[in-house]
């Protein structure tokens, strides 16, 4: 039996796999393709826990990830794991505000980046228990970073002990609060990861599998980063930015059999002509599933005429860990509806006064893979999980057949392209720019991605609103939240709508 932790998985795999046989598929831009086997990936991590721990790194330390290329992004992320320490990748877009939040809430203890360190040194305010900045391709004078060359270290042959409630990784989300939240999940979330692999997403080791989330998002981490590396399961990692021209060749040329994405994407690619898809091969795609937001029941059908597979909807959050709800090959699939409670997973919902059949979308706590902590937030993981649920800010029905569909959030949540945005972070920045009064920041349909941030604004006394203005606010919180942030319309109000209690009332400004 094997110890559920994810470095006794990783062992396993390790132990079997191979010399040789392709593991990770690295893409570029360019469509040029790199490829690894386990041994490789292995040593390029050992090599980067030997950087750790000569940096003073030890078993619990949070070691922060923010690189635009796969490789060393997975190398710290598992040499930290190797060393009992927390990895947490970060977006490489986040502005330097939305980057020093991140840094001191979770008390980063190490900060890996491959960013100039001019942009670095003297602009952050770093924690007190900041180590070290390791910064990668660049040479550094200040004490406090040092420059990471692979070739310099030696692997590291030993790894630390970790029991199945330890601390493994950190996850960031974005509340209501305005401080993004820090999300703690124990190493014995291991076994549930395999099982969700093996029995939601059906992976096996004949397939070419293809997670399209950023290692930043929960989807990221754990189906980009884990999943495939604890089930031994062959995986792509493309670097690039979205493009029809360039996703399309990845799933011919690598024959992508098991492709996890977002309905951003699908969206995205509806926009092309039906003649485009005609120069590719998808013969070798057997299972498509989505994340992120809800999979309408247009693009469910669009999708199914084009690559000749259903779109398997499915739910979770960062919280969670793994799949929580999902629709499942040889399953019915009600189009645009989430599926059914899957794995150990006991679905409530606490219906809401006068609105019969739908409500707040609860989960009984205790699941395997629910996360441990909010990091250094226990107030916030007592109200998120009082009673014995798991409250996850949804709204959602049933049907007399356990299908579940997604009705909305109850909270003031902006999921634009799978971002989590918490509108008070964006606030706080346009409240900041002298000539803004006040600004409420809210959530506006849209039909690429979702949804997407929308800023309404009072001006203060005597200023007059201009594109140069407008142009300024974008760039401060492109700046001090990060470039997903940004709100893509703005409305100047006189006034905004309030509570009775004196707070913005967001819900009165949205739209759709």
């Amino acid at each position: 039996m094997i110890r559920n932790t994810i470095l006794a998985w990783y062992e396993k795999q390790l132990e079997k796999a191979p010399s040789g046989q392709h593991l990770l598929m690295v893409v570029n831009s360019r469509l040029e393709t790199v490829s690894y086997d386990m041994p490789a990936l292995d040593g390029k991590a050992s090599r980067a826990a030997s950087c750790l721990k000569a940096s003073g790194c030890e078993k619990g330390d949070r070691v922060l990830i923010s690189m635009r290329e796969t490789i060393p992004v997975w190398s710290f992320f598992w040499g930290a794991l190797k060393l009992g320490a927390v990895p947490c990748v970060l977006f490489p877009g986040l502005g330097p505000g939305g980057l020093e939040v991140r840094l001191n809430a979770a008390d980063a203890c190490f900060f890996v980046t491959d960013a100039d360190p001019a942009k670095i040194d003297g602009k952050l305010s770093f924690p007190e228990t900041l180590k070290k900045v390791i910064v990668s391709g660049h040479a550094c004078e200040n004490p406090l970073f040092s420059e990471w060359k692979e070739n310099d270290w030696e692997p590291l042959t030993q790894r630390a002990e970790v029991d199945p409630e330890d601390d493994a990784f950190i996850v960031f989300t974005s509340g209501t609060t305005g401080t993004p939240k820090p999300v703690l999940h124990r190493h014995g979330i291991a076994e549930a990861v395999v099982r969700s692999m093996e029995n939601i997403l059906h992976a096996k080791q004949d397939d070419v599998y293809w997670c399209t989330a950023h290692p930043a998002w929960i989807t990221g981490t754990v189906y980009g980063i884990l999943g495939p590396m604890l089930c031994g399961i062959p995986s792509i990692q493309y670097e690039g930015n979205f493009h029809a021209k360039r996703w399309m060749p990845i799933l011919h040329h690598q024959k992508v059999s098991l492709w996890y994405t977002a309905p951003t994407a699908l969206r995205a690619l509806m926009r092309e002509e039906p003649s485009f898809f005609a120069d590719f091969d998808f013969t070798a795609l057997k299972q498509i599933y989505s994340i992120g937001e809800p999979l309408g029941a247009a693009v469910f059908h669009w999708a199914g005429e084009i690559f000749s597979q259903p779109v398997y909807d499915t739910w979770f959050q960062t919280e969670c860990g793994t799949i929580r709800i999902a629709n499942q090959p040889g399953q019915k699939i009600i189009p645009g509806w989430m599926g059914k409670a899957v794995d150990d997973t006991i679905v409530v919902i606490e219906e809401q006064s006068g609105q019969s059949g739908s409500g707040r979308l609860c989960l009984k706590t205790g699941f395997s893979s629910m996360f441990k902590a909010y990091y250094k937030m226990p107030d916030a993981f007592s109200r998120k999980t009082a009673n014995g649920l798991y409250e996850t800010g949804d709204l959602a029905s049933a049907d007399e057949n356990g299908f579940l569909h997604f009705d909305g959030r109850a909270d003031d949540v902006i999921n634009t392209s799978g971002h989590l945005v918490g509108p008070v972070e964006v606030e706080q920045v346009l409240n900041a720019a002298p000539e803004v009064e006040a600004a409420a920041v809210v959530a506006e349909p849209d039909d690429l991605c979702f949804e997407v941030p929308a800023a309404y604004i009072i001006l203060k006394k005597g200023q007059e609103w201009s594109r140069q203005l407008e142009t300024a606010l974008k760039v401060a919180v492109n700046t001090g939240v990060s470039a997903y942030a940004v709100p893509k319309h703005f409305y100047i109000v006189s006034e905004l709508p309030l509570t009775p209690s004196g707070k913005i009332n967001r819900r009165a400004l949205r739209k759709g």
